[in-house]
């Protein structure tokens, strides 16, 4: 519920009030007319202040979403890494030094067998993992570049969102304030109204009765304001807190809320979501949440067939257990080739390729599901812009009204036809007129950018 339409029932019973007010001496003079548009109109548009787009602009920056998506982001980098890392050819060195206890030999042994009780060691070994890098590697790298690609459009869904709340938070903050101005004056209003008929009521020329009905509907004007001004501290704290302002930060509304907003053409609602459905950044991420799993299923496939690989070999070592009968440092090598294969590596690849492509059918069902949201988005915003464009022209229609029986009804009361409460009535329902189409203005704003949203016009 916006933060007008909870004030109504407090501005509606203002309005009966003062219409119920009984009829007092013509020459009580009402209180002066608000200008409403200057003091309205010194709020907003103001050179430096916030406009939406700055709101949103901020909130992709520190949305916690995001940062946190930018995270993800450089871990699928950093894994795209590791995965090139396993191109090289893996290299394993061992330095070793051992002390041995002395031990004593039988005869004839002791003479033939010499125990060295210092032993030192210089290993180096080089494995090539040659069939890996046609069947195995080429998929995993291909993998963690789908990772990265999924994780970016995450990061960009995240942004688009956080800009929106920020919009959406920016213009109910803006309706907040200009509620407060509405309230002010009309709980002024009453107050002077109140006082005028406590003047007549003190020689008799009103009832006691109705000023105190009266007296009652100030104080539900005053808790009225009480609420705009609560309704304000908490809009302006979301609104902080989603552009990552400073306490110290002022906030002005830089964009006139009350000017014209263009209202682009709209076509059925079908159409524009298969329009939709092929921008929005989430059918994005479902396609290459598919193309991830189909490399992964590529590179699981690697594990049913044999690994060829090469190796070599280097020991620099005393006593070298090749060079038998030699105590000194001796150097030996070793160059070969080597097929591992495990039946039970193929039996857990085939259990993991029947999992992926389970998870590749469920994503057409995640598409399905994707279309039926996007397309009930899509027909919800369409009808909301419609509506607030409706309430547009009737609020106008009714301000214009309004306008013209007030300026009646002051020309009626200068010629002391009409009494000062009457005025203060028509004063009331102007009040009220042009909050309402303030509202209706937000109101078709707020439902722009959410369509603009579900449609995928905010992806760039």
């Amino acid at each position: 519920m916006s933060a007008s339409s909870r004030f109504v029932p407090a501005f509606t019973a203002l309005a009966i009030a003062l219409g119920a007010a009984p009829a007092f001496a013509q020459k009580a003079a009402p209180a002066p007319a608000p200008d409403y548009e200057k003091e309205l109109g010194a709020l907003v548009g103001i050179s430096g202040g916030l406009t939406a787009d700055q709101a949103a602009e901020r909130a992709a920056k520190v949305s916690p979403d995001v940062r946190r998506k930018i995270a993800e982001l450089g871990s699928a980098r950093a894994l795209v890494d590791q995965a090139k890392v396993l191109r090289i050819p893996r290299l394993d060195g061992t330095l070793r030094y051992t002390r041995l206890s002395p031990v004593t030999l039988m005869p004839p042994l002791d003479t033939i067998i010499k125990i060295i009780p210092n032993q030192w060691n210089a290993d180096a070994q080089l494995s090539v993992p040659i069939s890996d890098y046609f069947v195995r590697i080429p998929y995993v790298v291909d993998v963690a570049d789908a990772s990265v690609v999924m994780v970016h459009l995450g990061e960009q869904t995240a942004a688009l969102n956080a800009a929106l709340e920020a919009r959406v938070a920016y213009y109910e903050w803006a309706r907040a304030r200009l509620q407060v101005v509405v309230a002010e004056r009309l709980v002024a209003q009453v107050g002077a109204t109140v006082e005028q008929l406590s003047a007549l009521v003190s020689v008799q020329r009103a009832s006691r009765a109705d000023l105190l009905r009266l007296q009652a509907q100030k104080a539900q004007a005053d808790l009225a304001l009480v609420q705009t001004k609560d309704a304000l501290a908490i809009r302006e704290e979301q609104l902080r807190i989603l552009i990552g302002a400073e306490p110290e930060e002022q906030l002005a509304i830089g964009e006139d809320v009350r000017g014209d907003v263009p209202i682009p053409a709209l076509g059925k609602p079908d159409d524009l979501a298969r329009e939709a459905l092929g921008r929005r950044l989430e059918t994005k991420i479902i396609a290459a949440n598919e193309d991830l799993l189909t490399r992964t299923a590529q590179s699981q496939k690697a594990d049913r067939y044999p690994r060829l690989s090469a190796f070599a070999q280097a020991n620099y070592d005393k006593p070298n257990q090749r060079a038998f009968g030699s105590s000194d440092l001796e150097l030996t090598w070793a160059v070969g080739a080597q097929i591992t294969w495990s039946p039970n590596d193929m039996l857990l690849a085939d259990t993991k390729i029947d999992d992926t492509e389970a998870k590749i059918r469920a994503l057409g069902a995640d598409r399905q599901r994707l279309a039926d949201g996007i397309r009930a988005e899509v027909t919800s915003y369409v009808q909301q812009v419609d509506i607030a464009r409706q309430a547009l022209i009737n609020t106008q229609q009714a301000l214009a009204a309004a306008e013209e029986s007030y300026r009646v009804r002051r020309e009626l009361l200068d010629a002391e036809r009409v009494t000062a409460v009457e005025l203060v009535d028509a004063e009331t329902e102007l009040t009220r007129a042009r909050i309402a189409a303030i509202d209706a203005r937000i109101d078709l704003r707020i439902a722009l950018a959410r369509l603009a949203h579900a449609l995928g016009q905010d992806v760039q």
